[in-house]
């Protein structure tokens, strides 16, 4: 509707004097007017008290008409430099205020460094936007991962070169404040070399991707996963995503195998947050972010949201697959899209029925895997359960993980580059 400014003459003849800011008016010597196609951001003034230049209708009728237009750049002086990208702010941000600085959890001081500083030892790994090293930090001997991530690009390039400065923002973010959560690797820092943004976090042993290779594979031959280990994964896993959500309101949306690491300590920690999402409400609207075999009924079909109950069946594709040695679902990675989404969202869920594993655990995975979200539980009742509790509160549970992972590190393989 248009912004309507009437005055009343005091002459005996009342024409309406009318002020629209969006579209055109046509006034009749009788007081009628009728709409002309708008036009957007034009200020238009009409009556015989305007002072702005006026042109005959090109109507055909006996009663004169006239419109008269004013551009609103005559009355205020507009921009002509578009507005900065605010990812191309955020990048000048970290490129001042965060690069260049190495902050390690254990030691106060920071360290300036360049990548001249960092000694390669190695490819390790792949996240969805970067391939990640192992790397040295010469000065002190300090091991880590590094992410590098190509960022620069120019207006002509493909869009994914420019989405992976957003995947940077969301790790950067993500890791950053989760400086306190044992459960999420640390963050380190982060430097620029050559149109690269190069992530530096903590150095973790193996992904339970490999660990479990391992466990099922020809060398080891256990033939089942260690049932304490498992609930010291479920534990760290279900933490770690509830800082996420609760500190600070963000979905992992990508909880497979390879984003879960551990290490000779026995820690367990969540990794890779280049896809996370925010929530408005408790609630995610992205679909097609995330690996689509690990993804939930409700992400795969056309409903509008999803909420962190879909990173709890990720979780739980996740803990079968690790019981068992091999994905729930089969081929499904080299199944096409419509296969998939019949596959997950027709068929029944993927449970653990493996005779191994005590009921306490079986149940607890299967609770993971209700297909129905509403019936699905939600971290804070996953917290609250018995499997739960009994695991978090086991005192010599990371010391058994440790000796678990000190056995098996030795039959992992390294990731093909």
């Amino acid at each position: 509707m248009g912004i309507r400014l009437s005055k009343r003459r005091r002459s005996n003849t009342r024409r309406p004097s009318t002020l629209r800011i969006d579209g055109a008016l046509r006034t009749s010597s009788n007081g009628a007017s009728s709409s002309t196609p708008r036009r957007p951001l034009n200020l238009i003034a009409s009556g015989p008290s305007s002072s702005v230049p006026r042109r005959p209708s090109s109507s055909a009728s006996s009663t004169t008409s006239y419109r008269s237009c004013c551009s609103l750049e005559s009355f205020y002086s507009l921009p002509t430099t578009p507005l900065p990208d605010l990812d191309e702010i955020y990048n000048a941000y970290v490129q001042k205020e965060i690069s260049n600085k190495l902050h390690f959890v254990e030691e106060e001081p920071e360290h300036a460094f360049t990548t001249a500083d960092l000694k390669d030892h190695g490819f390790i790994g792949e996240g969805m936007y970067g391939k990640v090293n192992k790397m040295q930090f010469k000065p002190t001997g300090k091991m880590m991962a590094v992410k590098r991530v190509r960022i620069i690009s120019n207006r002509n390039d493909d869009h994914d070169t420019n989405t992976s400065m957003k995947q940077v923002k969301n790790e950067i973010n993500a890791i950053r404040s989760a400086s306190k959560c044992d459960e999420i690797v640390q963050f380190y820092g982060v430097t620029f070399n050559e149109g690269d943004c190069w992530v530096c976090m903590e150095l973790m042993d193996a992904s339970l991707e490999q660990i479990y290779i391992a466990v099922h594979g020809p060398a080891l031959q256990w033939n089942f996963f260690d049932e304490l280990v498992l609930g010291s994964i479920a534990v760290s896993a279900i933490r770690g995503l509830d800082h996420l959500k609760t500190q600070q309101n963000i979905i992992h949306r990508d909880v497979k195998p390879s984003n879960i690491l551990m290490n000779a300590n026995g820690r367990v920690k969540l990794c890779d947050f280049g896809i996370s999402g925010y929530l408005v409400d408790s609630v995610a609207h992205t679909r097609d972010v995330g690996c689509r075999p690990y993804m939930a009924p409700e992400r795969l079909q056309a409903q509008a949201s999803y909420d962190i109950r879909s990173d709890v069946w990720s979780l739980g594709i996740t803990m079968v697959e690790i019981c068992t040695g091999k994905f729930p679902y089969g081929e499904m990675f080299d199944m096409p899209l419509f296969k998939l989404i019949e596959t997950v969202v027709d068929h029944d869920a993927p449970l653990l029925l493996d005779t191994n594993y005590n009921f306490k655990t079986t149940m607890f995975i299967n609770s993971l895997l209700i297909k129905e979200v509403n019936e699905r539980p939600d971290l804070k009742q996953l917290m609250e359960c018995e499997y739960f509790v009994y695991h978090d509160e086991l005192q010599s549970l990371q010391e058994h993980v440790a000796n678990f992972v000190q056995k098996v590190l030795p039959e992992v393989e390294p990731i093909p580059q």
